[in-house]
Order: structure tokens, then sequence, then C-alpha cells
């Protein structure tokens, strides 16, 4: 294995099947046994990964990698293996470590200038300062995030869906039809105002795949 991610209760190992050659992300419970998967991630063509970090909590969450890639060297995606984000070389020239300070920020060294990088995720949301969205990709973005009253979630790449919404515990507070967009007023789905606080949206789509964003209600 060439990189580790962990949860609260499980880690992320990155490797190469033996067998097939495929990039695989294994999953193990902290007494390490081996869960469900592993994730084959068969349809990456770049090579090799140096390292990957887990952003979110055991229910949800994304796989980010450093690779060797001169447009953009970290890349995220989801545990379907669906590419969601990437941060571009006008970020960080090249990454060979990752890992999260917060779900703000992320860190990743680059061997070649021998420097370390601290990389603000939240100005877009997800995706690094000054980077742009993966050409064919599907992205799920949040409009005045932070937000007190309401925020409208919006696609690209995408038009129907499953939209649900988690808090950082990864107890659903709403789960909808999504068409294009959504506005959610900050109430669960039981109409109660839900707590000040991070909250996670997720948008499933196609045969299984989904894309996160990251809200914060004030």
């Amino acid at each position: 294995m060439t990189g580790l991610g962990s949860t609260s209760s499980y880690v992320y190992g990155l490797g190469v099947d033996a067998q097939s050659d495929k990039k695989t992300v294994e999953k193990y419970s902290i007494s390490g046994y081996l869960q469900s998967g592993p994730y084959l991630f068969e349809y990456i063509e770049v090579n090799p990964f140096y390292d990957m970090a887990f952003e979110g909590g055991d229910s949800y969450g994304d796989i980010w990698m450093a690779c060797d890639d001169a447009t953009s060297p970290i890349k995220a995606f989801d545990t379907n293996g669906a590419l969601t984000y990437a941060i571009y070389d006008t970020v960080i020239p090249a990454a060979h470590g990752l890992c999260f300070e917060s779900d703000r920020y992320v860190w990743a060294s680059n061997t070649y200038d021998d420097e370390i990088y601290r990389i603000d995720l939240e100005p877009v949301g997800v995706g690094g300062s000054a980077s742009s969205p993966v050409e064919g990709a599907v992205l799920l973005t949040a409009s005045m995030n932070p937000f007190e009253a309401s925020v409208v979630l919006s696609a690209t790449g995408i038009e129907t869906g499953r939209l649900e919404i988690f808090d950082l515990a990864g107890r659903e507070v709403i789960s909808e039809p999504f068409r294009g967009s959504f506005t959610w007023d900050g109430r669960s789905a039981d109409g109660s105002p839900v707590d000040v606080g991070p909250y996670v949206a997720r948008l499933t789509y196609g045969s299984g795949r989904s894309v996160t964003t990251k809200l914060l209600k004030l």
C-alpha cells in the first residue's frame, strides 16, 4: 500500500490489486478486519498515486489522492470511484503527501520544491482555492454558503437524482428527489429547525454514484 486515510472507525488503504493491476482502496475496521470492498478505481489512467486522505465520516466522504498529474495533482473520488473534485496546478504544481486539518483545510507536500502547502477549500466549497471544476465531472455546489435561512443546492453534469443531507455524526436530516436544484430551508424531515453547525449534502445519481458538498448553518 502507498497511502492511508482514516475516519473514527475505519482505515482506508491505497494500493494496486496484484492480479488485475487495478488501483484499489480497501477499507478496514480499526481492529484490522477487511470491510466490504475493495473499491476498484479501474478506469483511472494516471499512475502512480503517492498518497491518500479520507475526508468525511463513517457513512459518507471522499477519497483524496495525490497523484502524478501535471494538470490536477490532487483528485477526489467518492467511494464508488467517481471523480468528484480536483485541485489544479495553479494551486499546487505537484503533490506527494496529503492530510486534512479540518473540513476546510488540506495539507499537501511537494517534494520537487521541498514545500508544504495548506490549501483552503472554503472559497469554492470543496475543490481548492483558485481551482476549476473537472471537465465533464458531476459537481454539487451550494450558493450563499454559509447560510442562515436557506441554501440553494445546484448540480452540473446531472439533472436528476436523490439528495440527502447529513449532520457530521452521519445522521440523515432529509432525503428528497433532486431535479436540477434544491432549496433547503434548514429544517429536518419532521419540519423542526436544525442546529447551527456543519452538514454534508450528498447527491446520488445513476447506478449508485454520488457527489457531496459541505454546508454550514449559521
